[in-house]
Order: C-alpha cells, then structure tokens, then sequence
C-alpha cells in the first residue's frame, strides 16, 4: 500500500508538475507576444499640423451691402444696409447676399419677400445669368396682386444688380428649380430678367 500511495502520488505530483510547467510556457509566451506588439515602430515622423485654420473656411471682415426693402411710408424698394462677412467667389457671395435679403426684417422696413421663403440654390452661368431658385414660399405665400408682385421681384433685382453691376446681367427666378410663368399672376417670370 505504501508503495502504491507512493507510486501516485510521484504521478500525481508529475501531472502537476508538468501541468504547472505547460502554464508557465504558456505565460511566457504570451508576456512575450504581448510585448512584442506594444512595440510600434514610427518609420517617418508625421508631417506638421498647419499652425491655421484652413484659409477658405475664414470668412473675410464685415463689409456694408444694400438689401433692398419696402419703406411702407413712401411705398417704395429702398436700400439698406447691412453688415456681412462676404466670401469671394460670386456664386458664393450671391447666396450670401440674397439669404440676407429673404431673411432680414429691420425696423422701420417691411420685407417684400413672403415669410417663411428661402433660397434653394444660386449660380451664375458663362452669359452672366443669375439663376436664383427659391423655395415655394415665394409663390404660395405670396399676397398676390400687381403692386405685390412687382415690389417682390423688384427687390430681388435691385438687391443683385447692386451687389453685382458687373458680374450678372440677367436675373433668371426659379421656384423649387423651375421656371414658374409668375409669381402671383401679373409679372412673366418666364424669362430671364433685367432693369
């Protein structure tokens, strides 16, 4: 008996030992692997981060614009000035410039553009047409009649060519991105437009 308690426990104690020595291996190997690929090697230095912003997204300083409004006393599209920080690209500057006029409302002026319009998209082609495609909201809000639709599409006009005497001769008036025949049933919108 003594002999056989003997016998297993030097296999127990083999299996244990061989055990607890395939543990550590296997330890080792990972301590090893996990080593191994924390090393990173950095072959070329990453370039430098500019010391800027990127200089197309800075816009320039505020510049003065006539938006053209209706001055309910007289009646009358009159210029004023507002303060907006313009980018050089026409295109670009078109948008920025007739958003102003859709959106502003300054005391003491009422805006002959309906409420609630908003420009889709501008662009300006090779014959110097500016193609200037609002939201439906220039039609369907707007209150209709001859003197009505006149101050609006005056506005619109007199608000581009001020800004733009030499780039844009033409003002071509979408809705949604098509020609509409007018706005109210007076003025044709059909075609592009010029003082």
């Amino acid at each position: 008996m003594n002999l056989l308690r003997k016998i297993l426990h030097s296999r127990l104690f083999m299996v244990w030992g061989s055990t607890l020595v395939a543990i550590i291996i296997c330890l080792a190997i990972t301590l090893v692997l996990i080593a191994h690929s924390k090393r990173t090697r950095i072959l070329d230095a990453p370039s430098k981060l500019p010391d800027t912003a990127n200089p197309t997204d800075i816009l320039p300083p505020p510049e003065q614009v006539n938006i053209f409004l209706l001055n309910p006393t007289s009646l009358e599209i009159t210029p004023v000035q507002v303060e907006l920080r313009l980018y050089s690209e026409p295109t670009e500057r078109l948008k920025q410039i007739v958003s102003a006029l859709v959106q502003e409302t300054l005391p003491n002026y009422r805006n002959p553009i309906p409420r609630g319009t908003l420009l889709n998209e501008a662009y300006i082609d090779s014959q110097k047409t500016a193609y200037l495609d609002f939201s439906h909201h220039l039609a369907d809000g707007h209150i209709g009649g001859t003197t009505a639709e006149l101050l609006t599409v005056t506005a619109i006009l007199k608000t581009v060519f001020d800004a733009f005497p030499n780039e844009i001769i033409h003002v071509q008036i979408l809705i949604d991105g098509k020609e509409k025949k007018t706005l109210a049933g007076h003025l044709n919108l059909s075609q592009p437009l010029r003082f």
